[in-house]
């Protein structure tokens, strides 16, 4: 026998899932709860005829079951009378549940569980998977189920494949009026008398900044609908956490709901017994008091709640001010310079006097009134908070008072300032969290959820024990100059993704130099300071360098310049960064250390596999993250989100790459070039139209692309006598540039060819360095040369030696990619190219020859001889000296 089960007190999302579970299980019998909540008792009654038959436990013999299904729970004490069949012998169970794990959940045989606002959504999904037919009816009462335990999409828990499962029932014919009509149901005068008990037994409490109503009443009988009231009541107090309790004949009924993605109420209600989701749970209590279930609520939620995040943790700081006295027109320099819309006023004792915003500046410059002091212009009634207040109650300050930004002030000092888009970042960056199944893949990096990462363990894996050591130095260090020490940059993310990275950056808050200083004698090693830009490199005993900078901020005086810098904090710091997978730090300090400080929402953008930059104009004040967003698309598989990719075009289209420096052009192509599949980072580079801007008119096509997949396998393969004489990156620059508008299509000559000139033009332009231009020159003055002299088999040895040896290295692999007879003959001189003469000019001298001209042709004609076979060994070779040197 097959059962189709839910938990007591079935809502609509319970019973239909069981709908919907029948229709994936035809076989499988319905069995009723023994409590079913008010108006889905009247679906029932009122379209009994039109659904599949349901059958009360009492009927149902448990001991014959095989197969139990389970829907929207995964605690077998919720499932009344059917837990026992979860006892027989080889019973198969399946559980479908959205709810998270707790300690009581059964061991099913098979599980479909999803973060998803309700069962019925995963159902749905599997429905519309199988192209399993349903009904108008059954589709209503699916959406039914989701719009009810969403909160028809407005409760916390509510995710897009809610909406996605929502938009195919309707497809199918979901009637909202009819799901209206449920929802909705007139409370009965019971239990608008209850209501009128709870709402004057209510009283709010607040808990680590969070507010809470409770409340509590008795009545004589049963009255349904209690997690009704309770939402009602939260609907009436405006409070997004409630908790009430109610004691029906001999039973106390607690029922709990949350709006609050911090307050998870099932967690909460555990110190009872109770259960549920985080949005909605509940309790039934027989031997607990009043007082004592009230003790042991307000102890969990004291224990649950975290500490509030407050303004000292998201503002932004130090904080640009200006004096009252200065003008308009400093102010409007002040704010081009950093970017701001705005900048608090301090007067003479640095107090804050005001705030005046970029529409004030405009306004009074359009008046003529530059010369102005900002005194004049500055609002009034200034809104501050201190560091203390918390984000919650600064988001209600800026909506009241319908500001922009906040000055966050200590003893009358402002000590930071918090923006609204500070305040929406951490809004709805800090929760993140995937919705996909728990049961998710444990070797797929991508779907761990970041928060949990163990960042000193992962430490103690990725880095070497010498690493390890700094980095503890650091973090002592820190605590004695009373410095903030954080981990940033790329190795930040290669952390997260488990991947080693020894390009290790620190940031200080304070003085970098000095930290450098006082790290390198504690590790005893050598260092280089760049007190222009406040940074210094460590050079350990193995040769492995450690980068430490002075947190600091930076601005651009014009698109594609070299930034200036500023000290300034952290967030300051990492906001200049590139993309928001590089923009994350990893705390050194004693007291937080392995803490992730992320402001820009890295770890979303890691899970999602997205490159995205921090701000607009991230690619018009500096050009080469169009190059290195390239570059870890295609090393990491990542890929430019959408606006970020638009950005990049039309950074190009507006030829700001073209205002880059030729050696900071040619060190990021040296860098793309030299990645493990660079193909693919060229033919991004071509499809954004970013090798045109920078000289390179070359079509990458199929047939390029394997052209250059082919002359890395040769270069692989070769690697063993190449590798000290071949750059990787030449290889690919001479490919370019070979199908580039820069070569024409003729033969060429150095001397004489425009298109050379060209070439040579443009490495000049790229800063290329004098040995490597000649190397591209040269190979591609003797291209078709070599073609043409390789295109057959050579022979004899000392021939092929002679062709082979007078063309580049870069070429002579690149030649390997042209044909069986290029690959014959280059392989021939590589396996020639050991032999070597045992006599030399001095064995010439002591045979009693005096130096001359003729020194060089004989020993050449011996080489050729050895090469063809025809000598071998010393004394042969000396024989035929001495005949060479007498004729």
């Amino acid at each position: 026998m097959e059962i189709i089960v839910t938990h007591i007190s079935s809502d609509f999302d319970s019973f239909s899932g069981m709908v919907a579970a029948k229709k994936i299980y035809p076989d499988a019998h319905i069995i009723l709860p023994t409590a079913i909540n008010e108006n889905v008792r009247r679906f029932i009654s009122f379209y009994e005829d039109e659904l599949p038959l349901l059958e009360d436990q009492a009927d149902v013999d448990f001991n014959d079951v095989k197969r139990i299904i389970v829907i929207d729970t995964r605690i077998a004490s919720r499932l009344g009378k059917a837990e026992v069949s979860l006892k027989n012998r080889d019973v198969e169970i399946i559980v479908f549940d959205h709810h998270p794990r707790s300690q009581y959940d059964l061991k099913p045989t098979l599980e479909y569980s999803m973060q998803v606002g309700a069962t019925t959504t995963i159902l749905a999904g599997i429905i519309k998977r199988k192209k399993i037919d349903i009904s108008p009816l059954e589709a209503t009462l699916f959406a039914l189920g989701i719009y009810e335990d969403t909160g028809s999409f407005t409760y916390p828990g509510t995710s897009y494949r809610d909406l996605e499962a929502a938009s195919y029932l309707f497809r199918k014919g979901a009637d909202i009026t009819t799901i209206s009509r449920f929802l909705n149901l007139a409370l009965t005068q019971t239990q608008h008398g209850l209501l009128e008990k709870l709402i004057m037994n209510s009283r709010k409490i607040k808990i680590n900044e969070k507010s809470i109503l409770i409340s509590w009443a008795k009545v004589q009988n049963y009255v349904e609908g209690l997690s009704v009231l309770a939402r009602k009541l939260s609907q009436i107090e405006d409070i997004s956490v409630v908790f009430c309790w109610v004691k029906m004949k001999d039973k106390i009924y607690v029922v709990s709901r949350s709006d609050d993605k911090d307050v998870d109420v099932s967690r909460i209600l555990d110190c009872i017994g109770g259960g549920g989701h985080p949005q909605a749970a509940s309790a039934i209590v027989r031997d607990l008091e009043f007082e004592e279930i009230e003790r042991r609520i307000i102890q969990s939620l004291t224990k649950n709640i975290k500490k509030p995040v407050l303004a000292r943790d998201i503002m932004s700081y130090p904080v640009k001010v200006i004096n009252e006295n200065e003008s308009i027109l400093r102010a409007d320099g002040i704010l081009k310079k950093y970017g701001h819309s705005g900048i608090p006023i301090v007067d003479s004792d640095s107090n804050l006097a005001g705030i005046i915003t970029r529409k004030d500046i405009d306004k009074a410059m359009s008046h003529g009134l530059s010369h102005a002091p900002v005194k004049g212009f500055k609002s009034h009634g200034v809104i501050s908070a201190s560091p203390n207040t918390s984000v919650e109650e600064i988001q209600e300050m800026m909506m009241e008072n319908n500001v922009g930004r906040i000055p966050v002030v200590s003893r009358g000092e402002i000590v930071g300032i918090i923006t609204r888009k500070d305040v929406l970042r951490f809004l709805h960056d800090r929760n993140y969290s995937e919705n996909k199944s728990w049961l998710a893949m444990k070797d797929d990096i991508f779907k761990e959820n970041y928060f949990s990462v163990d960042v000193k363990e992962r430490i103690l894996t990725l880095f070497p024990a010498e690493i390890q050591g700094i980095l503890k130095k650091a973090a002592l260090l820190g605590k004695r100059l009373g410095y903030n020490v954080y981990l940033v940059g790329g190795v930040v993310r290669d952390i997260l993704l488990n991947v080693p990275n020894l390009d290790v950056d620190i940031v200080v808050e304070g003085d970098g130099i000095k930290f450098a200083n006082e790290l390198s004698k504690e590790c005893k090693c050598k260092i280089e300071s760049h007190y222009k830009f406040g940074t210094a490199v460590l050079i350990l005993e193995s040769g492995q360098h450690v980068d430490i900078a002075t947190a600091r901020k930076e601005y651009y005086e014009k698109p594609a310049a070299l930034p200036c810098v500023e000290v300034s904090s952290i967030k300051e710091d990492l906001s200049r960064r590139d993309f928001t997978i590089n923009a994350m730090a990893v705390s050194l300090n004693e007291y937080d250390f392995g803490e992730i400080l992320d402001f820009f929402g890295g770890r979303k953008d890691l899970r999602d596999k997205k490159v995205k930059v921090l701000h607009k104009m991230s690619f018009v004040e500096d050009p080469t993250r169009i190059f290195r967003a390239v570059r870890f698309e295609q090393r990491l598989g990542f890929k430019m989100d959408e606006l970020t990719e638009k950005l990049a075009r039309s950074a190009i289209e507006m030829d700001i790459v073209c205002k880059l420096t030729g050696v900071r052009i040619r060190d990021e192509l040296i860098s793309i070039f030299g990645e493990e599949k660079p193909w693919k980072a060229i033919k991004r580079l071509y499809e954004l139209g970013a090798l045109r801007k920078i000289g390179l008119d070359v079509e990458v096509n199929q047939r390029f692309v394997e052209s250059i997949k082919k002359t890395l396998r040769f270069y692989d393969k070769f690697y063993y006598f190449y590798r000290d004489k071949v750059e990787k990156w030449r290889l690919i620059f001479i490919l370019l540039i070979k199908e580039s508008s820069l070569v024409g299509d003729g033969s060429l000559s150095c001397g004489g060819n425009s298109s050379l000139r060209g070439v040579e033009k443009w490495c000049s332009t790229m800063k290329v360095k004098k040995k490597d231009t000649r190397v591209i020159l040269t190979s591609l003055e003797k291209w078709e040369q070599a073609r043409e002299n390789l295109k057959l088999v050579v022979s004899p040895n000392s021939l092929l030696y002679e062709i082979v040896s007078e063309i580049p290295y870069e070429l002579q692999i690149i030649a390997c990619g042209w044909g069986k007879n290029y690959l014959k003959n280059i392989e021939r001189f590589i396996g020639i190219s050991g032999i070597e003469l045992s006599i030399t000019g001095d064995t010439l001298i002591q045979m009693g020859y005096k130096p001359s001209e003729s020194f060089k042709h004989v020993l050449d004609e011996l080489f050729k001889m050895k090469l063809d076979g025809k000598i071998d060994g010393e004394n042969e070779e000396i024989a035929y000296a001495r005949k060479l040197m007498e004729q």
